[in-house]
């Protein structure tokens, strides 16, 4: 028998805001969508809505925006291969569920984390295709 896999937990917002979805770019992995992963203490036991806490908080300190968080849409899981072997992330597999949010407020303002953004929607979306897993969930999104 195998033994179990390790691997860490995270979530990430698919943000509609006026019929479009922000997405980011990570200057080492390319596309992203806000969020992050689950930290220690986080998830509650018996409470769910600890883990919508948790992707606001991603969220708010990845871009500066507020959401609401909705359904669970897509799930994928992306190992850390690309970061530099300093970056706390190296080597780490992440499960992803990725859920569908929707913008409430706040001007978007970048932490260090991505270098850029746009906001693409069902006739746009294409533009930013990298073959990714993170491109298929957006491609999935527009269908």
């Amino acid at each position: 028998m195998k033994d179990d896999a390790l691997l860490c937990v995270g979530q990430k917002a698919l943000i509609e805001k006026d019929g479009k979805i922000l997405v980011l770019n990570d200057p080492f992995e390319g596309l992203d969508f806000p969020g992050g992963k689950i930290q220690e203490d986080e998830a509650k036991d018996g409470d769910a809505s600890s883990l919508i806490r948790s992707l606001q908080r991603e969220v708010k300190e990845e871009t500066n925006l507020e959401i609401e968080v909705g359904d669970p849409f897509a799930s994928w899981y992306h190992e850390f291969f690309k970061v530099p072997k300093t970056n706390e992330n190296y080597g780490k597999v992440v499960y992803y569920v990725a859920f569908k949010c929707r913008y409430i407020s706040g001007e978007l303002k970048l932490s260090d984390e991505h270098d850029k953004f746009m906001w693409v929607d069902k006739n746009n979306y294409k533009e930013v295709d990298n073959g990714s897993d993170y491109f298929k969930v957006l491609e999935k999104y527009f269908r």
